[in-house]
């Protein structure tokens, strides 16, 4: 290419690979925009996240590092102000950086209790804390940004609420629809769309966070990302702005629980079509300790709720279908809203300049061994992600096998827009693999998962054919190949020592390795 490139991050929120129909089409759910940029693109099939939680994987993308590295080893830690990360440096070489929905790089709510930390953050979602708000310009290196902070119905931030005004009182089909009266104030506006937020429990399925509402779609979190999204891409094309390129990040709060799309999305699949993961109706036999207790004694972890999730032993196919199903309605909004997207970055003539991405920050475990969520259960639906890439005039229609990670993204970007990659980044560009999807950048993948809400900390890696998994006082070894459904747990095998102390070495270098470049969390480069 000739002139720079700009580029399209479009995010999810935990997010499972077999959800996308450019991954499996043996479902009802299908989703024919994001296949569009895997057609017109590269679709990686070994792309794993470094992290299986929001805070830490996202700031992962960021800096380009570890968490342990970065500091944000889980959700309920800020990346510390002044971190400089990829999007300072292109920022500062000539894009125009932005960000609408999602962030996470400061926490909704409150601080992890196990850290004596300042309560502080940009991206509260709760109302009772909006007066304490930061206001940092730039954001982690972003000039411009529109913020919806939380899952599903359970939204918040000004930037999302002043939207909900704004719209309201330019629609007068919404009014009508709200029975909004002409001489509600803004905080009756507010009061009534929070009424809007609490879920139909005779439609729900609440021990689920299966949730019917009244959020027309046109007022959900989805939409919100959506209209920002095209028209900064609008403003862009017009001339809006003095730089000659934009890096804009398109982040969705779908699919993250609670499970609530919006109008017709709701019952758009039903139950009795989804088909479940295969290991659904594992016994756990061959699992670890921790495994075992959270499936027989219904311990909870992170990323679960009391009383509002049913445990294992309650769970039926029923239930775990209601869920999916569920799932696929938020995650079908938001193909409907990438296709939009997409629509307008062809018609404004900026996709033939336009490195597309896809990916979410981590997976779910969606039904797999019959559990949900996340937590530091390392199957491969929670850390084996989607990832697609689209490069102006690149390859098309192919498939990469190739081990990547998060890690490797801003490196990737950086030298796609032409800038030196610095030196205490610790990923590998996938710049070869744009060019010959044969091509391998990695021997193998590190996950960091320091679960501090149940004291639990564990390292894997990943190799094209195995998954160790080292946890405080057990471990993981799976064979990918011949046990993809993870059933096996091959730890106590006897005949397996040799290549599980091969892969204990590896995983021990690697993390040697990552100690190296460790520098201050608050000095990046």
């Amino acid at each position: 290419m000739t002139e720079k490139l700009n580029f399209l991050f479009i995010f999810t929120d935990q997010q499972r690979k077999d959800h996308l129909s450019c991954y499996n089409d043996n479902m009802v759910l299908k989703t024919p925009h994001i296949d569009k940029i895997s057609k017109e693109g590269i679709t990686f099939t070994n792309f794993y996240c470094n992290n299986p939680i929001c805070m830490p994987n996202r700031s992962t993308i960021f800096t380009g590092q570890y968490p342990s590295v970065h500091g944000v080893t889980t959700n309920g830690r800020n990346l510390p102000q002044g971190t400089r990360t990829f999007v300072d440096i292109l920022r500062e070489n000539g894009y125009h950086t932005a960000n609408f929905g999602k962030i996470h790089l400061n926490y909704f709510g409150a601080t992890n209790k196990q850290f004596n930390e300042e309560l502080e953050s940009q991206e509260f979602a709760l109302p009772k804390y909006y007066k304490i708000l930061t206001n940092h310009i730039p954001y982690f290196g972003l000039e411009e940004f529109k913020i919806v902070s939380g899952h599903g119905i359970l939204c918040g931030h000004p930037d999302y609420l002043n939207w909900v005004v704004s719209k309201i009182n330019l629609d007068e089909n919404l009014q009508l629809k709200l029975n909004i009266d002409p001489e509600d104030t803004e905080r009756d506006l507010l009061r009534k769309f929070a009424k809007l937020m609490n879920p139909n429990k005779e439609h729900s399925f609440m021990k689920l966070q299966v949730w019917n509402h009244d959020i027309p779609e046109e007022l959900y979190s989805t939409t919100f990302v959506k209209e920002h999204a095209i028209a900064y891409l609008e403003r862009f094309a017009h001339g809006y702005f003095p730089k000659d390129n934009f890096f804009m990040f398109c982040s969705f709060g779908d699919p993250h629980h609670p499970f609530s799309p919006p109008g017709k999305y709701f019952d758009m699949f039903k139950p009795e079509d989804i088909i479940l993961p295969s290991s659904f109706n594992d016994n756990h036999e061959n699992s670890t300790s921790l495994n075992k207790r959270h499936y027989s004694k219904l311990v909870n972890t992170e990323g679960t709720v009391r009383l509002l999730f049913p445990k294992a032993k309650d769970l039926t196919e029923l239930d775990a279908k209601r869920v999916i199903a569920a799932s696929y309605g938020m995650e079908k909004m938001i193909d409907d809203a990438i296709g939009e997207i997409l629509d307008v970055l062809k018609k404004t003539g900026l996709a033939e300049n336009t490195v597309v991405i896809y990916t979410t920050d981590h997976g779910d475990l969606g039904g797999e061994h019959k559990f949900f969520f996340k937590g530091p259960f390392l199957y491969q639906g929670l850390i084996n992600i989607p990832f697609i890439m689209k490069i102006p005039n690149g390859l098309k229609n192919k498939v990469c096998s190739s081990l990547v990670s998060s890690i490797d993204i801003p490196e990737t970007i950086l030298e796609l827009a032409g800038f030196p990659i610095p030196d205490l980044m610790q990923g590998r560009s996938m710049i070869p693999i744009l060019r010959n999807p044969d091509e391998k950048i990695n021997e193998n993948i590190l996950v960091e998962m320091d679960d501090e809400y149940i004291n639990e900390k564990t390292r894997s890696l990943i190799t094209d054919e195995w998954r160790i998994t080292i946890f405080r006082e057990y471990g993981e070894l799976f064979n990918l190949k011949e046990d993809p459904d993870e059933m096996n747990n091959l730890w106590d095998d006897e005949s397996l020592k040799d290549i599980k102390l091969e892969l204990i070495l590896k995983l021990m270098r690697k993390n040697l390795q990552k100690a190296e470049s460790h520098v201050k969390r608050d000095c990046l480069y």
